[in-house]
């Protein structure tokens, strides 16, 4: 005879779920929420260029040191320019695979699942509906040379602007 189990899927994305509360569970974008964030992204001031890539990573094996569940999150890689010249180009490692676990997705120089889901979470969007969700992505400067921030944080909201698809980002980091 033959035994099948499958795991009980979550949404993700739903404000009133706590993620990982459940053994075995699947938190997983069944609303396909992560696909706003999906793309290459530029951001251009002159000379000066941001460009950010981010893919899906699906049904990622996380311990949260209680219980196991699988879990769907974004990655995403980066290039910056500062004044003509390149500072930092993580985008071609976007299409690695490190693996199927949380732990070794993080490789990624972007990596972003957590969910804000008030206006009013830090960092506060004065333009953004009270319940509009964004997500918090971790960054990694694999080149750190002591100037800046080695390892901070950043949000990202989808929005509409004359009907064309635009995210904006704030940065921060959580070091003294």
């Amino acid at each position: 005879f033959t035994i099948l189990s499958s795991a009980q899927i979550i949404d993700a994305y739903d404000s009133n779920i706590i993620t990982g509360e459940i053994e075995g569970a699947y938190y997983k974008d069944v609303n396909n929420f992560r696909q706003h964030f999906v793309g290459t992204w530029v951001y251009s001031q002159g000379s000066t260029q941001l460009t950010i890539a981010i893919q899906k990573r699906d049904n990622l094996v996380k311990f949260n040191g209680l219980r196991n569940y699988n879990i769907d999150v974004l990655v995403g890689e980066y290039r910056y320019v500062e004044n003509g010249v390149e500072k930092i180009n993580t985008l071609p490692n976007i299409n690695n695979n490190y693996g199927t676990t949380y732990r070794e997705n993080k490789k990624h120089n972007l990596f972003g699942w957590l969910l804000l889901r008030r206006s009013t979470s830090f960092p506060r969007c004065n333009e953004c509906e009270p319940n509009e969700k964004r997500i918090e992505f971790s960054y990694n400067e694999p080149n750190y040379d002591g100037m800046g921030v080695a390892n901070g944080h950043l949000v990202v909201r989808p929005y509409l602007e004359n009907g064309i698809e635009k995210i904006k980002v704030w940065f921060y980091t959580t070091n003294n």
